[in-house]
C-alpha cells in the first residue's frame, strides 16, 4: 500500500478519534500495525480524553477529491462529492473579485479554490483548532483563517437563495403536504442555544438558564428538515420572549398582518407549549389543564409534526460539528458561522444530500411566553378547537 492509499485511511483513524469512536487500545493496535509505512509522518498529541493523529503527506500536490471513494468523501468532508462540486461551482461563480480564484503572480503558489473550500468544510465539520487543520493540509494558519473568512463570505451572500420563505402557492402547498400530522402547517418553530466564546466583559449577557455562555438561534423548519426562517444572535441570556419578539418575522406580523407570510387564515406555524397561541401559531394545550380525549389527541398530532424543526437542529449540530462550540475572535463571527452551518445544511437537503447523526440539542425551554394580545389569543384557541376536532374526526 503506497503513500497516497494510506493518506485517506489514516484521516478517517484521526477522524475516528476526533469524535471519540475508537478506544486508545485501537489506535496503538493500528499504528503499531503501520509502523514500517515510512511515507507518513505521524504527529500523536495526547489530550484529556482522546488523540489526535494529524497527518502530513510529503507530495504536495495530493489530490483530495481523486484519491477519496465516495463513502471516505462524505465521512471526512460531511458532503457528497457531486454536492461538492455543485456548492463549488456556485462559490465560483460569485466570485468576481477573485477572492478564492487567484491567479499566479509569483512566489508560492496560492491555493487552489478546491483546497480552499475542503479546508473550510474540514473547519466547520469538526472541533479541531485552525492549527491542526494547517498541519493536515500543510498551509499556514494564517491561511485557514483567511480561507474560513473568505468561504463564510460566500456562504453570507448565499443565504437568500437558500434560507428563504415560500412565495408561490406551489411552494406553499408542498409544505403544506410535508406536514401530514397537522393540517395547513407552513413550518416548526422552535430555538436553541449554541455555545460561543465570550469576552469577561460581555459573559453576564452571554450566560444562558444553564450557565453556559451562548447565542439563541430560533428557527422555522418545514417537514423535509429544510429552515424557511432563520434568525440568529440574540445573547444567551436573553430570555426566550425576547427572541420571539424581536424577531423580524413577528415584528413584520405586528407591523403589516399575517397575511405577509400566511396566503389563507386557515394557514399556520406550529411551536411547543412555550410559544403564546395566536391565529398564526397553534401550540399544544397546556398539560396542567384536564384535557379531553379530543385536546390529547390534537398534542399528539401537533407533537409528532413538530418535532420537524427538533430534528433539523440536531442534525446540522451533528454535520457541523463546529456549532457544538464556536471558539472566535467575537461575537459576529460566531454568528456568522452559525448562518453558514444552516445555508449548508439547507444547501445539502436541497440536493438531496442528507444526514443521519443527530446531537441532543439545548433546545428552548422554561417559562411561557406571555400573549400581550388578548384578542389574537381568543382567535387563536378557536382555531386550534376547530382544529382539534378535525383531526379527532378523521381518526
Amino acid at each position: 500500500m503506497d503513500n497516497r492509499e494510506l493518506l485517506p485511511l489514516c484521516l478517517v483513524l484521526f477522524d475516528e478519534i476526533s469524535n471519540n469512536a475508537l478506544p486508545h487500545v485501537e489506535v496503538m493496535k493500528w499504528l503499531m500495525a503501520k509502523d514500517k509505512t515510512q511515507q507518513l509522518h505521524w504527529c500523536i498529541t495526547y489530550k484529556e480524553s482522546y488523540v489526535d493523529v494529524l497527518v502530513r503527506n510529503e507530495e504536495d500536490n495530493f489530490n483530495w477529491l481523486e484519491y477519496y471513494n465516495d463513502h471516505l468523501f462524505f465521512r471526512l468532508f460531511r458532503m457528497q462529492k457531486d454536492t461538492f462540486h455543485k456548492l463549488f461551482k456556485i462559490i465560483i461563480r460569485k466570485d468576481t473579485s477573485g477572492l478564492i480564484k487567484k491567479k499566479y503572480r509569483g512566489g508560492n503558489f496560492p491555493i487552489s479554490p478546491e483546497i480552499s473550500l475542503l479546508i473550510f468544510l474540514w473547519y466547520i465539520a469538526k472541533e479541531e483548532s485552525l492549527q491542526s487543520i494547517a498541519i493536515v493540509f500543510q498551509v499556514a494558519v494564517s491561511s485557514v483563517m483567511k480561507i474560513v473568512n473568505i468561504v463564510l463570505y460566500f456562504l453570507l451572500k448565499m443565504k437568500n437563495d437558500y434560507i428563504f420563505w415560500p412565495q408561490t402557492e406551489e411552494e406553499f402547498q408542498h409544505i403544506r403536504n410535508g406536514f401530514r400530522q397537522y393540517p395547513n402547517t407552513l413550518g416548526a418553530l422552535d430555538g436553541c442555544h449554541v455555545k460561543v466564546k465570550v469576552s469577561s466583559d460581555q459573559q453576564d449577557s452571554y450566560c444562558d438558564r444553564h450557565q453556559n455562555y451562548s447565542v439563541n438561534v430560533m428557527a422555522i423548519a418545514t417537514a423535509e428538515k429544510i429552515f424557511n426562517y432563520l434568525f440568529v444572535g440574540f445573547p444567551g441570556a436573553a430570555h426566550d420572549s425576547r427572541v420571539f419578539s424581536n424577531s423580524l418575522f413577528v415584528q413584520k406580523i405586528q407591523s403589516y398582518g399575517s397575511r405577509i407570510y400566511f396566503p389563507t387564515d386557515d394557514d399556520h406555524i406550529i411551536g411547543d407549549s412555550a410559544f403564546p397561541i395566536k391565529s398564526w401559531l397553534m401550540v399544544p394545550y397546556r398539560k396542567n389543564q384536564n384535557l379531553t380525549r379530543v385536546q390529547k389527541w390534537h398534542n399528539y398530532r401537533l407533537s409528532s409534526a413538530r418535532i420537524a424543526i427538533e430534528n433539523v437542529f440536531g442534525l446540522i449540530k451533528g454535520r457541523w460539528r463546529r456549532l457544538l462550540y464556536v471558539n472566535t475572535y467575537s461575537i459576529s463571527k460566531a454568528v456568522e458561522i452559525i448562518t453558514a452551518a444552516c445555508v449548508l445544511h439547507n444547501f445539502c437537503y436541497m440536493v438531496q444530500d442528507a444526514w443521519t447523526e443527530e446531537i441532543i440539542n439545548d433546545l428552548w425551554e422554561g417559562d411561557q411566553i406571555m400573549n400581550n394580545n388578548e384578542q389574537e389569543a381568543r382567535l387563536g384557541r378557536a382555531k386550534r378547537d376547530h382544529i382539534a376536532h378535525i383531526i379527532f374526526n378523521e381518526r
